[in-house]
């Protein structure tokens, strides 16, 4: 991994940003829409690199490791890949079509959230700064 010095960062990262996420009205709203369970996959990283979202019913949950469930979608991609799309500095249909996000299920609803990747981004920049992570922006 070129930003992570383990698989417990990014998922720190990455958790806690959807954790903001979750107390944002625009994101809850949306995942309203999406109305899935997803797994964000990046064990090519490591066995206990990845996090669940569960936005089904209702529900903004978001959990370290691989949910108990079957989920609705599977994104499947490395650390530092998801790094990038978490900082707006990798287009996540593009990645898809490049073979760099492997998708399992329907991406429908949560590609309708690509639009809003730019805030996402600043909310990300603004997590790994908390955790003193500034340096792996540069990167």
């Amino acid at each position: 991994m070129k930003y992570w010095k383990d698989e417990a960062e990014p998922v720190k990262a990455f958790v806690t940003l959807w954790e903001t996420l979750s107390r944002e009205q625009e994101f809850i709203d949306g995942m309203k829409k999406v109305n899935q369970l997803i797994w964000f996959d990046y064990t090519e990283d490591g066995p206990d690199c990845s996090f669940h979202v569960d936005g089904r019913d209702g529900k903004f949950i978001v959990k370290a490791g691989k949910p108990a469930e079957a989920p609705d979608l599977t994104m499947s991609l490395s650390a530092d890949n998801a790094h990038l799309s978490w900082a707006n500095k990798l287009n996540p249909v593009m990645a898809i079509t490049r073979g760099q996000i492997k998708v399992k299920g329907s991406a429908t609803g949560l590609l309708k959230l690509a639009p809003k990747l730019k805030k996402v981004a600043l909310y990300y920049e603004q997590i790994l700064k908390d955790f003193g992570w500034a340096d792996k922006l540069a990167k």
